[in-house]
């Protein structure tokens, strides 16, 4: 995306707004095709697994692809806190109970 906009006769610089420019952070639901994170925190404990590639499209549900998941983390420790995984899979689930928003971060670090 362009830092400057012509106007007639010279450059005016261009308001950067949103998410995209700037490092965040989301609690994506679980089955949910989501933007590639740079990595993922798990934040609760359990087992979790991670979807890597899909046809499904941005936003699609993917709870029937359940056998494309890869378990990816085990946390058994109850104060571990946020564990970082370098992973960057586009979809997650928790394998051994019941999971909920905010069980996993996706982590977006924005390159200059």
């Amino acid at each position: 995306m362009p830092l400057y906009e012509a106007n007639g006769k010279k450059q005016k610089p261009i308001a950067r707004t949103g998410t995209g420019f700037y490092s965040h952070a989301t609690c994506p639901t679980n089955e949910i095709v989501s933007k590639r994170p740079s990595h993922v925190n798990v934040n609760s404990v359990g087992t979790y697994a991670f979807l890597y590639e899909t046809t499904s499209s941005f936003g699609g549900d993917v709870s029937g692809q359940i056998a494309n998941f890869v378990t990816g983390s085990k946390v058994n420790h109850a104060n571990a806190g946020g564990i970082k995984l370098e992973a960057s899979p586009i979809s997650w689930r928790r394998c051994d109970d019941t999971d909920a928003v905010g069980d996993i971060t996706f982590v977006y670090v924005r390159v200059s």
